[in-house]
């Protein structure tokens, strides 16, 4: 059944009505009702409007998961703002280009998280920050920005303004202008400025509209056959595509209640997994094997009887085979997606064979199509024929904010964005992702996907994890190179990996150097940091810089 067009706040308030007093979000011990957070969301959403916020203006949500952010979301929906969703990962040299690029007139955040001094980083990027009049700020460096709000236990720094009376301040204001504002709001209207990781370039703002965030998480509960009883968990930042549109935005498609930590650790996961009884996962497969590694050292003294399913992406046969010798037969799911697509475009269903959930990535959403292209040509290619993902469909992106000069239409003639990716689809249009195509390597005149040999590597029963790229060769221009981290208590050596793939691989995409790690560097997408990888390794083999 396709979703109506609508924006994300009705979204959300067509929830709040079936299930008003239920449970809707859990997040470090606070519990909020579907009413109390719209309750909530309007105060907040008529103080910012009180504060000069207009229609298409810019919200920077500089926000851990919790009731904050949730909060500020929904408010700057209802009003008619553009979220820009920024990873609290980032450092100074990260936000300086975002916070400028994005156009923020609003930013929130915290004082501090964790360990990170937010209030230190924003003065890095904009160390001439004023006080105006009003509670408004300015500042040169990010010549937008006229208001920061500030989620503090403590004082309120100056040049800020309080979250919490910013608030409570919103609840004795007159609603007329909020519902007046809501009421402008078209389901083409952008809803959320979304940043790419950037892991090779400069991160590009992509741009959703409110009516493909509100029928992207409809879609995925059908295929994912969830229903009003289900419990959802994820630790995933929902400043990243894969926790907030599959993660939290599934459970308002039900009218579940959501549990979040704002920080992922593995015993605490099993607590909420096993006292909340929940029933869906939204991970990764690194968290998933924490998980495992905690549970394993005392399975009694958790209860994950009631988790029934998951979405994942990338996991591969190994982890699967890890979730069901724990739990038992199991309907965990591959996904394959990307932010331009508002998340999910293929994604099995928790009835397909194992086979299908473990070897493949599934089929396209409802209203989602999927094709594969030659590269170079665009011609297309036959079943079972390797090529570019080539998408379109109403989840799409409706472009790229301020993309740099040069860069190019988003989408060809006919609609279809060229997504960088290497897959095919089988005979029952099952996707299988094979890797990104700008990595893949020239071998002397031959193609190689690092994916497709990191995913052979990986299936050596010492391998924990594996990343193949190339580096510079005198003769056959390039050649692959393999950073690995063993199992815990594995002995394994470059010697005995090189046979393992003369076995299992044609001899030019066998790595020619093999570097053992203990830890594998992230970067601030909480992804494997590759582009390190490569330089560590171009360093070690003396090939200079490229």
């Amino acid at each position: 059944m396709s979703a109506p067009e609508r924006t994300f706040h009705e979204f959300f308030r067509e929830t709040r009505f079936r299930v008003s007093g239920e449970t809707a979000l859990v997040a470090d011990g606070e519990r909020f009702t579907y009413e109390e957070l719209w309750e909530k969301s309007g105060w907040l959403a008529k103080s910012l409007l009180r504060m000069g916020l207009k229609k298409g203006d810019r919200v920077g949500l500089w926000l851990p998961n919790g009731a904050p952010l949730i909060l500020s979301f929904l408010a700057v929906s209802r009003v008619g703002a553009i979220g820009v969703c920024i990873n609290t990962r980032f450092r100074s040299e990260e936000l300086s280009y975002l916070l400028v690029h994005s156009g923020l007139s609003v930013l929130i955040c915290p004082d501090r998280f964790l360990d990170i001094d937010f209030q230190g980083l924003l003065r890095e990027v904009a160390p001439d920050l004023r006080s105006l009049p009003g509670g408004q700020c300015s500042t040169s460096k990010i010549p937008s920005l006229g208001r920061v709000l500030i989620v503090t236990d403590g004082p309120t720094p100056p040049a800020t303004t309080s979250f919490a009376e910013a608030l409570a301040g919103g609840k004795a204001l007159d609603g007329g202008p909020l519902a007046a504002a809501e009421g402008r709001v078209e389901p083409e209207d952008t809803c959320l400025l979304m940043y790419t990781s950037g892991s090779t370039s400069a991160p590009k703002g992509v741009l959703l509209k409110h009516a493909a965030c509100a029928r992207k998480p409809v879609v995925l509960a059908e295929r994912l056959r969830l229903r009003p009883t289900d419990r959802f968990y994820t630790a995933m930042p929902m400043c990243h595509a894969a926790g907030l549109f599959s993660g939290w935005w599934l459970a308002v498609a039900v009218g579940g209640p959501f549990f979040t930590h704002s920080r992922f650790e593995a015993r605490r996961a099993l607590e909420t997994l096993s006292s909340e009884r929940i029933t869906v996962e939204r991970s990764f497969p690194t968290l998933i094997k924490d998980q495992f590694e905690v549970y394993d050292t005392a399975p009694g003294a958790y209860d994950l009887s009631h988790l029934r399913t998951g979405l994942s992406s990338s996991l591969s046969p190994d982890v699967f085979k890890l979730i069901e010798s724990r739990l038992g037969p199991h309907q965990y799911v591959n996904n394959y997606g990307f932010t331009e697509a508002t998340g999910p475009v293929c994604l099995s269903s928790p009835d397909d064979p194992p086979n299908i959930r473990w070897g493949k990535m599934g089929r396209p959403l409802e209203g989602m199509e999927v094709k594969i292209a030659d590269p170079d040509t665009g011609e297309l290619r036959e079943t079972g024929g390797q090529g570019e993902i080539m998408v379109r469909g109403w989840a799409m992106m409706t472009g790229y904010h301020n993309p740099p000069p040069g860069s190019g239409p988003a989408f060809d003639a006919s609609g279809w964005y060229h997504s960088g990716d290497l897959g095919f689809l089988d005979r029952e249009g099952y996707l299988t992702y094979l890797g990104r195509l700008r990595e893949r390597l020239r071998v002397g005149g031959e193609n190689v996907s690092p994916e497709e040999v990191g995913v052979f590597l990986r299936r050596h029963s010492a391998v924990e994890a594996a990343e193949v790229f190339g580096v510079p060769d005198d003769r056959l221009d390039e050649v692959p190179v393999a950073v690995v981290r063993r199992k815990t208590g594995a002995s394994l050596s470059e010697s005995e990996l090189i046979v393992y793939c003369r076995e299992g691989i044609a001899g030019f995409k066998i790595p020619r150097h093999i570097r053992f790690v203990e830890v594998m560097p992230l970067n601030s997408s909480n992804k494997i940091n590759r582009r390190k990888l490569r330089q560590d390794m171009i360093e070690e083999l003396g090939l200079g810089s490229d």
